[in-house]
Formats: C-alpha cells, sequence, structure tokens
C-alpha cells in the first residue's frame, strides 16, 4: 500500500508539475483551456506567477510527499486543491455552472481523495 500511495501522489505531483510549466513556457496555450487570458505584460507575468506558481508549487509539495512518505507534506498540497476546489464550488454557488466546469472539479476531488488517503498511510515527519 504504501508503494501504491507513493505511485499516486507522484502522478498529482507530475500533473502539477506539467501544468504549472504550461503556464511558464506555453503560455497562450495554457490559459485558453481555463478560459482566461493574461491583457499585457504584467497581466502575462502575473499568470505566470500566480497560476504557474501555484502549480509548480503544489507539484514541488506533493512530490516531496511522495518521496519522503510525510503526511505532513501531504496535507499541504491537499490544503492547495481543496482551496482551489472550494473557489470553483464558491463560482457554482455565486455564477451558476459554467460549460466545461465539471471535469476540473472531478480532477480536484480525485486529487484530494488520492493525498487524503495517502497521508493516513503515511507517518508524520
Amino acid at each position: 500500500m504504501a508503494q501504491a500511495s507513493r505511485i499516486l501522489v507522484g502522478l498529482v505531483a507530475a500533473f502539477f508539475i506539467f501544468m504549472g510549466l504550461n503556464f511558464w513556457f506555453m503560455l497562450d496555450t495554457a490559459v485558453t483551456g481555463f478560459g482566461f487570458g493574461p491583457d499585457g505584460l504584467i497581466g502575462r507575468a502575473s499568470v505566470r506567477a500566480d497560476v504557474g506558481g501555484f502549480f509548480l508549487g503544489g507539484g514541488i509539495i506533493a512530490g516531496l510527499a511522495a518521496w519522503k512518505r510525510c503526511s505532513t507534506l501531504a496535507t499541504a498540497s491537499l490544503i492547495l486543491v481543496a482551496t482551489a476546489l472550494t473557489g470553483r464550488l464558491l463560482s457554482l454557488i455565486l455564477d451558476g455552472a459554467a460549460p466545461g466546469g465539471t471535469p476540473p472539479m472531478v480532477v480536484e476531488a480525485v486529487m484530494i481523495a488520492i493525498l487524503f488517503w495517502a497521508r493516513s498511510q503515511w507517518r508524520t515527519r
């Protein structure tokens, strides 16, 4: 079980890092899939910093969690994903359902389940 949890959290980390690198190096393509676009150079820098940084930071934390089998780091990554899902749910409540809004929520819910399960398998370090 410990190996399976490591692999699954490693996949969460790889997903986060892939997304973050897309926002850093393929910005125009990445923002299209998320339904927004940067306005001007400051907008491009902000998307790279905020969105790319969120994904890369989450990926690094999840990767370290998998590497060390550390429940504390898994919890940190879980909090990031749960906060993102909470923002989507808030938008659903305040603005209504968006076309294409369900798949990202499903991905986030699966990642939360993986991280929650992994943290229960690992000890705190």
